[in-house]
């Protein structure tokens, strides 16, 4: 009888196991959630940075847009004195043409550059939690950085051909077809670069996200 009572009396004394547990599974998902909103920081400030340089961007392109006005009114009135007027709507169809093209490959292209500069944020919150486990992450932010400054460089070359104008400089009839094709030429050429330098920085983000696979 006095040993039950004394199992009933020491076991008044034993501290449950989930009280022990709960101060460390506390700090556990605090330290967690700590992380999570770091992570979400660092996406949400690389993304409004990402957004404030695409708009002094667009500010400049605008610029350049503006510069080039007297250039486009110097064609329509050449455009105007044509007197083959077959001719003059092949020219104004031509440059059209080109200007579509221009709009509709550099729209594309920012929309890749964008989810680009997306997959970079999630990348770098991935090792900014790496680096809060004591992982060693300079490869992977080396990685990162190095594809960052591809995809600022692609951004800004992409913003300049989307301000860029092509219309032919027309001087007479007689090489309406040589300054056409001048003009179309020079397009093809320069949003071949400009498409260049994104699926540079694609690879460059790709290289970056095999470098935080290789955290885990």
């Amino acid at each position: 009888m006095r040993k039950i009572s004394f199992i009933l009396f020491a076991l008044t004394f034993v501290v449950p196991a989930n009280a022990i547990n709960t101060p460390v599974r506390d700090a556990m998902e605090a330290r967690k959630e700590v992380r999570m909103e770091n992570r979400e920081d660092r996406v949400e400030k690389r993304k409004e940075a990402f957004e404030t340089r695409r708009e002094n961007l667009a500010s400049k392109a605008a610029m350049m847009r503006e510069n080039i006005k007297n250039k486009r009114e110097d064609f329509k009135e050449k455009l105007g004195e044509i007197k083959d007027k077959k001719k003059e709507k092949i020219v104004e169809k031509t440059d059209l043409k080109i200007d579509e093209m221009n709009k509709k490959h550099t729209e594309r292209l920012n929309e890749v550059l964008t989810k680009l500069n997306e997959v970079l944020g999630k990348l770098d919150s991935k090792v900014a939690s790496a680096s809060s486990l004591g992982k060693d992450t300079s490869a992977a932010s080396a990685a990162i950085v190095a594809a960052q400054a591809s995809v600022d460089t692609a951004q800004s070359a992409v913003s300049d051909q989307s301000a860029k104008d092509y219309a032919p400089t027309i001087t007479d009839e007689t090489t309406l077809k040589s300054v056409v094709t001048e003009a179309f030429q020079t397009f093809r050429t320069d949003i071949k670069a400009t498409h260049k330098l994104v699926t540079d920085a694609k690879q460059l983000v790709r290289k970056a996200a095999g470098a935080v696979l290789l955290l885990k």
